[in-house]
């Protein structure tokens, strides 16, 4: 259905729409810029925020992704950094008590410049299944992200490096210099490629963290068996593509906290602080 609308618009642009008119593509400037804007929007990357599990803070009866730090809650500094870096389709993956509290701050994302729909999931089979609830969401390319973290890195500049590899999955890394921290995740890098990933059940000291920030294209879904049975993606999923030659890794030097303690809290209010 049509809508009548009315607004204003500079002199030099509408003499670059009335150029566009030529009785051939367009007929009309209301054709024109019906077209120009329906093509803005399909250009805008879609990025999905899983929220999955429990995501209570532990000690705090509270959402970690609600928990506000320096003024605003995780998920605000998260979709502002999606809005910053050109990801306005926004989809939010949880359960539903989760959702209804996170619609109760955020509504549809028309106050922070986005476009948000929720997406239940209350499955408890791993996150690798919670990527499956949103696969009809899921375009050429997108952008997943933990509703949990604080992080400081060129999402523009990822998705140009998972683009150039053409590879079906990217994770973000945080490099450490000559610093190391204790992670559960082992991996092996030859150049960009992850050779080997694998999670741990104890914890090892490592000049890499592997962030939750990954990049899939829609061809991982042939790596997620079909049915009810658990499948994670650092357990299952990262591992499996990493042997078929199917997962790159893009290093970054910034900040990456994921918040599941107080102590964490702390570690995210220092990095915000830094910026």
């Amino acid at each position: 259905m049509k809508t009548r609308a009315s607004f204003t618009i500079e002199a030099d642009v509408l003499s670059k729409l009335d150029s566009v008119v030529d009785n051939i593509t367009y007929r009309s400037k209301s054709e024109a810029v019906e077209d120009i804007l329906r093509k803005f929007f399909e250009r805008q990357h879609t990025a999905i925020i899983l929220c999955g599990g429990n995501f209570m803070l532990d000690g705090i009866n509270t959402y970690r992704s609600l928990l506000k730090i320096n003024g605003s809650s995780i998920i605000e500094n998260t979709i502002n950094n999606l809005r910053l870096s050109g990801f306005r389709n926004i989809f939010i993956s949880g359960q539903t008590d989760l959702l209804k509290d996170t619609f109760k701050l955020l509504k549809n994302g028309e106050g922070y410049g986005v476009d948000i729909k929720y997406v239940d999931d209350n499955s408890l089979n791993g996150s690798a299944k919670a990527l499956e609830r949103v696969k009809q969401y899921v375009g050429s390319t997108t952008l997943f992200v933990p509703g949990d973290a604080i992080f400081d890195l060129d999402l523009k500049d990822m998705l140009r490096f998972h683009a150039s590899h053409n590879s079906v999955a990217s994770i973000a890394i945080s490099t450490l210099g000559e610093h190391t921290e204790e992670v559960k995740d082992k991996l092996v890098i030859k150049g960009n490629r992850v050779v080997a990933y694998e999670r741990l059940s104890t914890l090892i000291k490592s000049k890499f963290v592997p962030t939750s920030i990954f990049i899939f294209d829609k061809e991982v879904f042939k790596y997620i068996p079909p049915g009810e049975m658990a499948w994670d993606i650092r357990k299952d999923l990262l591992p499996l593509l990493a042997r078929e030659g199917l997962l790159y890794g893009y290093l970054y030097n910034g900040n990456w906290v994921h918040v599941k303690s107080k102590d964490d809290v702390e570690k995210a209010r220092m990095s915000l602080e830094k910026k």
